[in-house]
Parts: C-alpha cells; structure tokens; sequence
C-alpha cells in the first residue's frame, strides 16, 4: 500500500513560502502522522526548525486548491 504524502507530494517547504509548483523528491518527514515530501535536505530541515511551517503551508495549498 502506497503512504499518502501531503500536498500531492509537492515540496512542504517551498508550499510553506507560497511557491506551490516544487515537486518534492526522495526527502521526506513524518510529523504528527503525516508524511511530508522535501525538494532537498535543506528544505526538510527549515521545515522542521522554523516555526509554523505546517500551518502556513496548509493555508497556501487550501488557497491554491479553490482558485
């Protein structure tokens, strides 16, 4: 059975910025039970460490997904 990442797979961090186009790639995070998908190590990293990542990439991919 295939793990459902969230975002489609698209890179969390760069959704956290507001670009939602960044595939994510092989990096991935589990956190809180979801599992999270990273363009590169460096933006699973910053995900992690700077504050409400989760919560601003949830706001600009439900925007993203009504427009």
């Amino acid at each position: 059975m295939k793990e459902n990442i969230e975002f489609d797979g698209h890179c969390a961090f760069a959704i956290s910025t507001g670009k939602t186009d960044v595939k994510g790639g092989k990096h991935t995070a589990k956190i809180d039970g979801k599992t999270y998908a990273f363009s590169n190590p460096v933006a699973k990293l910053l995900f992690k460490i700077l504050p409400n990542r989760i919560q601003k990439a949830e706001e600009v991919w439900s925007k993203s997904n009504t427009t």
